[in-house]
């Protein structure tokens, strides 16, 4: 046992039963590559080229898919889904005003939408040793960006990685950047609290580290994310836990954890100009948001008025563009870009996402400890779609995938459970009544 999760076959946690070979090792090299170049995605603003990452990705998708990646037959119905939000998005298109824009976000929402698809196909077929090789990547990545995001932060990279006194990192926006560190911190502090031995202690200092660059970012929606995600992780460890003596640990473990944030957040708050943008930015509301020319609000109910006028939606890109203002609401973007057929069917995902995805994280196997951490992020996500628009962000479909991987592995295994008593029934029956009082 280790942690909250019980260890069951290994055979019952996959999909498919997988077979070590050079192309198998050669897709995990190939993969954790890509995934280690997620940390950068510096361009200017408004710059539609592609980021390392995504240029590794293609090659990556085409490699693997040569190399003999299948499609799970559960993932049917996710993959409709998204395929029913990109035909709203090709109707509202039509009416484009600034096609270019429009067409732009199509390829790039498409492009997206094919690294859910890989990346759930991938974990499928191995569910824990890839959400493992999956996580130390995105970990690994997470670090990197946390580091620029403090040293320029603090000035030892002038500047570089900050915008307007908050953090960014790697990343043009620091709402982006944030919400970037929010699964690797919590992959992190679940495997210090299933650790075992003395030596795994190194990991509070990345913990640390990640939780400095979360706070320097000064994004509301990357703080209430964080908390978010980690009061889902610890509900959904404490229902799968199997003894009191597990229950005790995590309780000690969430202890632990607070006190390290508030010992690294303290230390940072101790500095005058942290403690100043902290007292203006922990706030639910700030002045931008309820502006009555060019708010958030304002510019939300505005778009929200636009798409009932127009239930087929207006194309990608298109409300940013003739109103010169985001929609600061991921649920609403696709609603008045995609029309009600976009809007409608991404909320039908989300819902789906969370329920199905809450049953399979309450499912004993070696990974589930793993779709926790992956769910209770994605989860957060969702949440934070409210107030941002997150439809571009790359680690948001890669969460998408880790958990529909884990979710879809779960139902496979179920599936290998009910045959399996039939074929033992079957085989008893045609055994011949050799044996004396055999009837």
């Amino acid at each position: 046992m280790q942690g909250w999760q019980v260890e069951i076959d290994d055979r019952m946690a996959r999909g498919n039963a997988h077979r070590w070979s050079v192309g198998v090792l050669l897709a995990d090299v190939i993969v954790g590559l890509a995934l280690l170049s997620s940390f950068y995605v510096v361009g200017a603003r408004g710059d539609e080229q592609p980021a390392p990452y995504d240029l590794l990705m293609v090659a990556v998708t085409m490699l693997v898919i040569i190399l003999g990646l299948r499609l799970p037959r559960g993932l049917a119905w996710p993959a409709l889904v998204w395929g029913l939000v990109m035909v709203g998005m090709g109707i509202g298109g039509l009416s484009a005003v600034y096609v270019d824009k429009a067409n732009t976000a199509t390829m790039v929402l498409a492009y997206l939408i094919i690294t859910f698809i890989f990346f759930t196909s991938y974990v499928y077929e191995d569910p824990r040793r890839r959400l493992l090789l999956i996580f130390w990547c995105y970990t690994v990545a997470a670090c990197a960006a946390a580091l620029a995001g403090i040293a320029g932060y603090f000035g030892l990279t002038p500047g570089m990685f900050v915008e307007y006194g908050r953090a960014r990192g790697t990343f043009n926006d620091p709402n982006v950047y944030g919400p970037f560190l929010v699964g690797p911190t919590l992959f992190l502090a679940y495997r210090l609290s299933v650790a075992t031995r003395l030596r795994d202690l190194w990991m509070a200092v990345p913990t640390a580290v990640l939780v400095l660059g979360l706070f320097l970012s000064f994004s509301r929606g990357a703080w209430g994310a964080f908390v978010l995600s980690c009061a889902i992780f610890f509900i959904l460890t404490a229902k799968t836990a199997r003894s009191r003596t597990q229950i005790a640990r995590l309780i000690g473990f969430a202890a632990f954890l607070t006190v390290m944030a508030t010992v690294v957040i303290g230390a940072a708050l101790s500095i005058p100009e942290v403690s100043a943008l902290f007292a203006e930015r922990f706030s639910l509301v700030q002045d931008y948001d309820v502006t009555s020319q060019g708010g958030r609000f304002e510019g939300q109910a505005r778009a929200i008025e636009m798409a009932l006028r127009n239930p087929l939606g207006i194309g990608p890109s298109q409300w940013a563009m003739i109103n010169k203002l985001d929609t600061h609401n991921v649920y609403v973007h696709l609603l008045i870009a995609g029309g009600f057929l976009s809007g409608l069917c991404f909320v039908g995902f989300v819902l789906l996402t969370l329920w199905r995805g809450w049953a399979a994280a309450k499912q004993a196997g070696p990974a589930q400890g793993l779709l926790i951490v992956a769910y209770s992020a994605l989860a957060a996500h969702f949440a934070e779609g409210v107030i941002i628009d997150i439809q571009n962000w790359r680690h948001f479909y890669l969460l998408m995938g880790m958990v529909w991987g884990g979710i879809l592995a779960v139902d496979a295994a179920k599936a290998v459970q009910r045959r399996q008593p039939r074929r033992f029934t079957r085989e008893i029956e045609v055994i011949p009544p050799t044996q004396p009082g055999f009837r």
